[in-house]
């Protein structure tokens, strides 16, 4: 678990500090002594003396300094703090406990064994000194929300309970998207009124949204957080990828073109999704030009390539549209079945407008391609191919790409719903074309004697067969 510390130091420090002792009123003064404490050890030491002088009775003075002990990484200094808190205070909880956090924090970024062992007993510390103090429960649960996310619950209803009007959920979200939990994330910062959420937490359940592909929710997030944040570009820019997702092509054009208008540089997703935003309206000219302007900001982008040829496809221009898809497909090494399936689809398009034979052949040789790819898909594909071959008029074509499927999955002892659709689909073409087209009933009669026991009412097979 020694990524744990990493988890630890990244984003246990991000919890609100609200009870924590580096108090807004020591800021001024501890800000000079960190700084002395990098550049010049020794003389940030006489400073630290003088402030520890000045402030000796206050024991969240005296924490904030370990707390600037601990950002350079001093330990020894930062737990020196924290135990002459916990000898001068022993009657005070809150201060008690203040000192367990800190040590807590100490143990998190020292981490060596990287379970978070040490820390948690600090914080578990924390929380019987002072249970009205919540940053003891949010750093335990911060610990733990990766290896026992029942513990971590646990802890936020004990939190509930003792602090019932503290924002558990709220810094659980946050706590959780830390992590990069964004499923429990986006579960609590559900559970909160979106109103009281503040800038950075609205972004997290944002963000949260969109990587869970919870569009719809994340565009009312999006819409939410623009009006009350209109400076924040996160909002456009999420708002804009989620309004394309759910198919709101007005709405993405509204958040593409704020977006578009704030300071900053645009990545190529962003001008890709405003490009599918137009393709959306219609608009496709337009969209080429943006989806070139993707290629501009990033070169080695290859989703644009293809969103180009899809563009193109729609406009009834298939050679331009075949020139992006073969470049995508030599450029994306990682393309997938669909993206074969689309090149293909080309040539059938350009098939149904003239020269049949060359492109149905054409269309016809990637999908035997696909099969050699992706062997798992191969009764999905040779099903394509044979309505392919069919409507090129080579019904013999066909009925070999049928009988693929058939050899394939007919004496599989268990079938997915998917496969049984494949099997029955070319058992009722097998049974048609040696009916049907080649007048030879005994040699269709396999084929449906097999389809009747998956599809005991199909009409043909009972025929076939001579079942009333």
């Amino acid at each position: 678990m020694k990524a744990m510390k990493y988890l630890l130091v990244g984003a246990l420090m991000g919890i609100s500090v609200s009870t924590m002792a580096q108090e807004v009123e020591f800021s001024k003064a501890l800000a000079p002594i960190a700084q002395e404490l990098k550049a010049n050890p020794a003389n940030g030491e006489k400073m630290a003396k003088s402030f520890i002088k000045e402030y000796k009775k206050d024991p969240e003075a005296i924490l904030a300094l370990g707390s600037t002990y601990l950002t350079v990484k001093n330990y020894d200094k930062a737990n020196e703090m924290a135990d002459m808190v916990l000898e001068r205070n022993k009657k005070n909880m809150k201060a008690q406990a203040e000192a367990y956090i800190l040590k807590g924090d100490i143990e998190a970024v020292k981490d060596e064994s990287g379970n978070g062992g040490g820390a948690a007993s600090h914080y578990a510390t924390a929380m019987s000194v002072d249970p009205k103090n919540p940053q003891g429960y949010m750093r335990y649960a911060a610990i733990y929300r990766k290896i026992n996310p029942t513990l971590v619950e646990q802890t936020y209803a004990e939190l509930r309970k003792n602090i019932p009007d503290f924002p558990i959920d709220a810094e659980a979200g946050h706590s959780f998207f830390s992590g990069n939990k964004f499923d429990k994330a986006f579960e609590n910062f559900a559970k909160c009124d979106i109103n009281q959420l503040d800038e950075g937490k609205l972004v997290e359940y944002l963000v949260s949204a969109v990587q869970l592909n919870k569009y719809a929710d994340a565009l009312k997030i999006a819409d939410f957080g623009g009006k009350k944040f209109s400076k924040n570009a996160t909002f456009a820019q999420l708002g804009l990828w989620s309004a394309v997702e759910t198919e709101s092509f007005q709405a993405a054009e509204a958040y593409a073109n704020r977006y578009l208008a704030m300071e900053g540089e645009k990545n190529a997703t962003d001008h890709t999704y405003h490009g599918k935003a137009l393709v959306g309206l219609q608009r496709y000219e337009e969209a080429i030009q943006k989806f070139n302007k993707a290629l501009e900001a990033n070169p080695e982008a290859t989703e644009p390539l293809a969103r180009i040829s899809e563009t193109y496809t729609k406009m009834g221009q298939e050679d331009k549209a075949l020139e992006y898809s073969e470049k995508y497909l030599a450029k994306n090494k990682n393309a997938n079945i669909l993206d074969y399936a689309n090149l293909a689809q080309i040539y059938v398009n350009k098939a149904e407008k003239g020269d049949k034979v060359a492109n149905y052949e054409k269309a016809l040789s990637i999908y035997d391609q696909m099969v050699t790819k992706f062997p798992d898909y191969a009764s999905w594909t040779n099903g394509i191919a044979a309505g392919i071959a069919d409507k090129a008029g080579k019904e013999d074509l066909g009925a070999q790409y049928n009988q693929k499927i058939v050899d394939e999955l007919g004496s599989k002892a268990s079938l997915s719903d998917n496969q049984k659709g494949y099997l029955m689909q070319a058992l009722r073409k097998l049974g048609y074309y040696y009916w049907g087209e080649k007048n030879n009933l005994d040699a269709a009669k396999p084929y449906y004697e097999q389809l009747i026991k998956l599809d005991p009412e199909d009409k043909n097979a009972k025929a076939a067969l001579g079942i009333e």
